[in-house]
């Protein structure tokens, strides 16, 4: 039975914690939005990349980063683990294109609900 009842709380975990893209302490998954922009910006030789979220939220001073439920900024392999990241938390991608400058890269993705077409 405790196993059971273990298996249903993990279910729901799992369900809950897989909706949630957190920016500037707002899941965005919850606003009536159609398309978001992940900012990807990386050294010419990164070890991480740093992603900003652009949902179409007023200037702030704040991080836009995707931050985890315990409010830690969410740390991103490369890009693609990014977009992996947003798909799984119910988004597509529609397009992107990439910026070069003499020291950094910017990689740009448009992703919109997947329910939203």
């Amino acid at each position: 039975m405790k196993k059971l009842m273990l298996f249903g709380m993990l279910m729901i975990y799992a369900f809950t914690g897989n909706t949630q893209v957190i920016v500037n302490e707002v899941n965005i998954n919850d606003l009536d939005i159609k398309y978001v922009e992940l900012v990807g910006r990386s050294k010419l030789n990164p070890t991480k990349i740093k992603v900003i979220v652009d949902y179409g939220q007023p200037f702030s001073f704040r991080s836009q980063a995707i931050r985890g439920i315990n409010g830690e900024k969410t740390a991103f392999n490369s890009m693609i683990d990014a977009l992996n990241f947003m798909e799984a938390n119910g988004w597509e991608f529609v397009s992107n294109y990439v910026i070069y400058s003499d020291t950094e890269v910017t990689t740009r993705y448009i992703l919109r609900k997947k329910d939203s077409k």
